[in-house]
């Protein structure tokens, strides 16, 4: 008996120190590191190395944006099939003293003349022309400049070591690099790193990168030059002309992240920040202004209510359709203030919770109509993101180019007019982070390589992106301007309570990530469910743009009946990719999940 008191009590402390204890590697609890709960700051990503790094800036007096970048860049180290030096994203920043958020985007933009009347591209060709200038270093080194107090040196430390070092490699990057064996087979270079002596790396081998590791110094030593100037740049550029693309090395260093307004909303009295266009936080946004209408919680849990399931796929059917009216705002008009309007969901509730699942949601009125309504009362003070008349087509071009230049595209992103699920990649090519400190800062960063490992063309240490794909597959007209940034789905996302951070929230998953965001928003606020436990909740997807819905397993077969008989057509998914990062607060701590659907993990202190 004592001995069974004396575990029990060993198991207690263990787990009521995880939060305290002064070392750099926290007691894991039984979860295996998915779920941490911290007093002071933590982190949630999509490998243990990564969210260890962010958590050792906190230790040392960074604050949480010296933790995402030292997390970004070590995700770039260990998941390089997903994102890394040649790619790019976005980063939503909440600075608790100021109570101002901020937006910076810097995802890699897509140079004009590279895919200018370049025709259908076979994805099993190498045709580095569909590589964009990638964004990720300036936005990640910019964001840090103005916001972080680290040294630059300090906060790619970690990444530096790793690559070094090396690092075991896990199931999904093993698994990746097999089922992308024919993309690397095109790049030598690819296929030494990742497929040494003609195999590819296993589970538990050792993955050492010392090229990226000498790139990293490089940046870390001389800034943004030491990627978009100088040795790497004329790497980069000689690869990419030995393929086929017309860049220069002037092109990379006339690149420069977007600083923008995020979207905001409210949501049962909290206040919501999204993504901007032309990614894609208007489809959150929107869900939830629908979803607000319903008692979600009286109506019980979607897995065991058919009221429940209908009312959250039909919102998440209907929310989709915003994506139609995403673009490049330095190129088109996009009414994004007006789609996230209350007046706007007001106008498309009627297909929401009908207890009839419609063939087809209409398009509706043009949101252009709603684009002058007032932000919601909380949202004010924030500045959030206008009306598209108060932004200058064109005003946020890169240097040199005019309002008056702006391209035609012909072409859409991963969400465009008429897009359905279908045509969006199932899998997704993308990671997220979501980081807090003690004071209340917060960060939702997201990026990308666009699909797995991009191109398949390794440089420098590191894959290039493919983000210019989609303008490749529908043209574009003469224009002046060398720069489009392609619609994307991710969507870092945070939710203020009470004018401090509740919820830092983002995933992976191409098309996925809306619904996987709104589902776990919904099971932490409608439902008051632990983190961890709304991460594992079985969510729903969309399957074209009918009344075909995705439901990974944990629904019953009750619901399911009768979610036919509504007239939804369900299929199982056993594995949905869609992975959520976040980090609630509960009272005055952090708690920090990581979704169970993938081998990433949680750190705090």
């Amino acid at each position: 008996m004592k001995r069974r008191i004396g575990i029990l009590l060993a198991l207690t402390l263990a787990a009521g120190c995880q939060a305290k204890a002064p070392g750099p590697m926290p007691t894991l609890a039984p979860d295996q590191g998915r779920r941490v709960v911290a007093e002071h700051g933590a982190v949630s990503s999509a490998h243990p190395a990564a969210s260890e790094a962010g958590v050792e800036m906190l230790r040392k007096g960074g604050n949480a944006i010296d933790a995402a970048v030292a997390t970004a860049f070590v995700i770039g180290v260990t998941e390089p099939q997903m994102s890394g030096l040649g790619g790019g994203g976005g980063m939503l920043i909440w600075l608790q003293r100021e109570r101002r958020a901020e937006y910076i985007d810097f995802y890699s933009a897509a140079f004009a003349e590279s895919f200018r009347n370049l025709g259908e591209v076979d994805p099993n060709t190498p045709n580095l022309r569909v590589v964009a200038i990638p964004g990720l270093v300036a936005g990640l080194l910019e964001a840090h400049e103005r916001f972080g107090r680290l040294s630059r040196a300090e906060v790619m430390a970690p990444a530096i070591r790793i690559a070094e070092e090396g690092f075991p490699v896990n199931q999904v990057l093993a698994q990746t690099i097999r089922s992308d064996s024919a993309k690397l087979a095109r790049f030598p270079e690819s296929m030494r790193l990742l497929w040494p002596n003609g195999r590819p790396l296993q589970p538990g081998e050792i993955l050492k990168q010392p090229t990226l590791a000498a790139t990293l110094r490089r940046i870390a030593a001389e800034g943004r030059s030491g990627f978009y100037e100088g040795e790497t740049a004329r790497e980069i550029v000689r690869v990419l002309n030995a393929g086929g693309h017309p860049a220069k090395v002037e092109h990379l260093a006339q690149f420069k992240p977007q600083w923008k307004r995020p979207l905001c909303t409210e949501y049962r009295g909290r206040v919501v920040l999204s993504a901007p266009p032309p990614q894609t936080g208007v489809q959150i946004l929107h869900t939830l202004n629908l979803l607000e209408r319903h008692d979600l919680a009286a109506l019980g849990l979607p897995t065991r209510s058919a009221d429940a399931f209908a009312v959250l796929a039909s919102a998440i059917r209907t929310g989709a359709t915003a994506a139609r009216h995403i673009s490049d705002p330095n190129w088109a008009t996009v009414p994004a203030a007006g789609l996230v309007s209350d007046a706007y969901a007001a106008e498309r509730a009627a297909f929401v919770g009908t207890g009839k699942a419609v063939d087809e949601i209409p398009a509706g009125p043009d949101p252009i109509a709603f684009d002058d309504a007032p932000p919601a009362p909380g949202c004010a003070p924030l500045q959030p993101y206008g009306p598209a008349k108060s932004l200058a087509v064109g005003a946020l071009t890169a240097p040199g180019a005019t309002a008056d230049a702006a391209v035609t595209f012909a072409g859409r992103g991963e969400a465009g007019p008429g897009d359905t699920q279908e045509d969006i990649p199932a899998d997704g090519e993308t990671t997220h982070l979501s980081v807090v400190d003690a004071e209340g800062n917060a960060v939702a960063l997201t990026q990308t390589n666009s699909t797995t490992f991009g191109s398949g063309a390794w440089v420098a240490g590191f894959f290039l992106n493919d983000s210019g794909y989609d303008f490749s597959r529908y043209g574009v007209t003469e224009g002046r301007s060398p720069w489009r940034i392609r619609n994307s789905t991710i969507a870092p996302t945070i939710i203020l309570e009470d004018g401090r951070v509740r919820m830092v929230v983002g995933s992976p998953g191409a098309g996925r990530i809306p619904p996987a965001i709104i589902q776990s928003i919904v099971y932490v606020l409608d439902y008051g469910m632990d983190p961890l436990e709304a991460l594992r909740m079985p969510r729903i997807f969309l399957l074209g743009s009918g009344p075909r819905i995705e439901t990974e397993h944990g629904f019953s077969a009750e619901v399911l009946g009768r979610a036919r008989a509504l007239g939804y057509s369900t299929t199982p998914d056993a594995a949905g990719y869609a992975r959520i990062y976040t980090v609630v607060r509960q009272g005055n701590r952090w708690v920090a999940a990581a979704d169970p659907r993938h081998n990433g993990e949680a750190r705090g202190y």
